[in-house]
């Protein structure tokens, strides 16, 4: 694979991350991780809402 091939992949795959919804796409602004009642959830909402907001970061940096 060459290196223009591993950046393309890399790419697409940030790109399918940052497309993700995370809690406060779904929620907006009046998600409350105690919503859920399980603490365990929030932490699981926290990583992923993490994730895809440094997907889209990323991208936004690249201007992709």
């Amino acid at each position: 694979m060459t290196d223009t091939e591993k950046l393309q992949f890399l790419i697409s795959k940030l790109q399918k991350s940052a497309e993700s919804k995370h809690c406060y796409d779904k929620y907006g602004d009046d998600y409350s991780p105690s919503d859920n009642g399980n603490y365990d959830d929030a932490f699981d909402d926290g990583q992923w809402y993490g994730e895809i907001d440094f997907a889209r970061s990323l991208l936004q940096q690249l201007n992709k």
